[in-house]
């Protein structure tokens, strides 16, 4: 809409995950060009990845190889496989709440998706060029840098459809499932076997007593941030206490001893 309205391109970035944040920074400043401005960037870098670094180095000998399962809103899903991946944890299931396909498949399968009968309820929404305030120079440096093979507008998605190549984000046989339920969930849960779970709130309680953590990942609630270089940090050390014990194995569910419902039938005579 900004930019059909006023000429102002735009494009993704995402800071979760130290990696994907250098990444970020990297094409914020290569937009702008400034000389000063990409040293500086690689400065900020250089000093703030030796931290990072020395924290995953600590941490991920203690966390390698454990398995983890995702189901959040937004990008989150998505994006938190950065963190996993920098520690050597493999995401075997993940997917979203209210999702759309472009979060799973990406910003190309937009002009293939129909327009279904629920759209008809919701006002489509006009965007006009204002020709007062419209930035034809904005239009013009993007061209210059799309030549130089800058992507604008892009976003891969969690599993882009061939002939892409699968992102290494959803490895092979990983499972990509939309709005699961709370049946699904623990079917899941005994099938994969994860080391940690990442959800919300309410799948918190039930998650734990099946003698798995849980990672509350739609808000920082006890712990984060995670964003940035700092939030990476953050994400290592708390992967690490959840991980790296034995204390979860020690849960034993009520309702593998005790009937969670008890009643009787009686007769009138």
């Amino acid at each position: 809409m900004m930019e059909e309205k006023y000429g102002i391109p735009w494009f993704k970035v995402n800071f979760i995950g130290a990696e994907s944040t250098a990444k970020s920074l990297r094409k914020m400043a290569e937009y702008f060009g400034d000389a000063e401005m990409i040293a500086k960037v690689e400065e900020v870098i250089a000093r703030e990845m030796l931290k990072v670094k020395a924290v995953a180095e600590a941490v991920k000998p203690k966390v390698e190889g454990k398995l983890a399962m995702m189901f959040v809103g937004g990008s989150r899903a998505h994006h938190y496989q950065d963190l996993f991946r920098e520690l050597g944890v493999k995401t075997v299931s993940a997917g979203y709440e209210f999702a759309h396909r472009d979060d799973y498949e990406g910003r190309e399968v937009i002009p293939s998706i129909k327009i279904d009968a629920d759209t008809r309820n919701i006002e489509d929404l006009i965007v006009t060029k204002d020709d007062t305030r419209f930035r034809d120079d904005l239009v013009e440096k993007k061209a210059k840098l799309e030549e130089g093979g800058y992507e604008f507008k892009d976003y891969k998605g969690m599993m882009p459809p061939p002939p892409p190549p699968p992102p290494p984000d959803m490895q092979k046989n990983a499972l990509v499932i939309d709005d699961v339920n709370h049946w699904e969930t623990e079917k899941l849960i005994e099938f994969y076997k994860p080391d940690i779970f990442c959800a919300g709130i309410k799948e918190k309680y039930v998650v734990q007593k099946y003698g798995v953590p849980l990672k509350q990942l739609h808000s920082y609630d006890y712990g984060g941030p995670y964003a940035a270089f700092g939030g990476a940090i953050n994400f290592y050390n708390e992967m690490e206490r959840m991980l790296a014990t034995n204390v979860w194995k020690l849960v034993d569910a009520p309702w593998k001893h005790e009937p969670e419902i008890v009643g009787c039938v009686t007769v009138d005579a």
